[in-house]
């Protein structure tokens, strides 16, 4: 009896020791075959791939080149070197990015995003570094708008960019208008455009644009003297990309704490500004 026994923990053991010796030539397999972290990967080849959307004066693209400047891309640019890092650029759009993202076509948007509830199911945002108002323009002799609401009339053609923050807005605050919804592209006048040609009442869009298209085209003014609402702008990187997240943040965090995010910001004249000021909004 004690023989059996005394066999049976001999045969066990063995088999014990099998085991684990299997499990630890499998381990490295196991591991190798895990996704590996996109921060990590990033580090590895020194090359983060971003979308962008132009976006005057955050990001500009020349008709010629192909160059990209802007606020944005110079601040990315600079986190980038400090990290010794490459960058690569994917054109996206305000509609695509959060797609484009998610399929691996670029590693993080940088870009003046929005980081908005139904964006926010999609793609992780860093925390809000810059504010942005919205405006819109009409006809110079056009003064049938005192407040936001006044656009919410059947009567009214309202012009847009799809996926802009403008095209939401309009959707769920100003139902009863009409709205003229122009695809994403390299030129954020097309709206505005819209207006000088006749075929929108009004055109909204981001107040650097409305401001910088009044000032040459004396057919329309400014909708309003005000931003009519004010929205926090973000990048973005996939949802599961923490560490990711983490390093834009910190370098955003970094930049603002010398002074050379607005210093950025002022080299492009930009009207942005890193608090939300408490503007009399005329939506009120």
């Amino acid at each position: 009896m004690n023989k059996k026994i005394s066999l049976a923990a001999i045969v066990l053991s063995v088999l014990a020791v099998i085991i684990a010796l299997w499990s630890v030539n499998k381990l490295p397999a196991a591991i190798s075959s895990q996704k590996e972290d996109t921060l990590a990967r990033i580090l590895k080849t020194n090359t983060l791939t971003i979308c962008y959307a132009t976006w005057p004066p955050s990001v500009i693209k020349d008709p010629n080149t192909g160059e990209l400047s802007g606020f944005l891309i110079d601040a990315i640019k600079r986190i980038a070197e400090d990290a010794s890092l490459k960058l690569a650029y994917v054109e996206s759009s305000w509609g695509g990015f959060a797609a484009d993202i998610n399929t691996g076509k670029c590693d993080a948007g940088v870009a003046g995003f929005y980081p908005m509830i139904n964006r926010s199911t999609a793609v992780a945002f860093t925390q809000p570094f810059y504010f942005a108002g919205n405006n819109g323009v009409v006809k110079s002799g056009d003064n049938r708008f005192k407040k936001i609401q006044d656009l919410n009339r059947a009567d009214i053609k309202i012009a847009v960019i799809q996926g802009e923050y403008a095209d939401t807005y309009a959707k769920k605050y100003l139902p009863k208008a009409q709205l003229l919804v122009l695809e994403s592209s390299a030129d954020n006048t097309a709206p505005l455009v819209a207006v000088s040609a006749g075929q929108a009442d009004v055109g909204l869009i981001m107040a650097d644009v409305t401001k910088g298209y009044a000032k040459t085209h004396l057919e329309v003014r400014e909708l309003f003297a005000e931003p009519y609402s004010v929205t926090p702008i973000s990048w973005a990187t996939r949802q599961a990309d923490q560490q990711l997240l983490n390093f834009l943040t910190n370098g955003i965090n970094y930049l603002e704490s010398t002074g050379e995010l607005d210093a950025l910001a002022k080299k492009y004249n930009s009207t942005w500004f890193t608090e939300k000021k408490n503007y009399q909004l005329l939506a009120q």
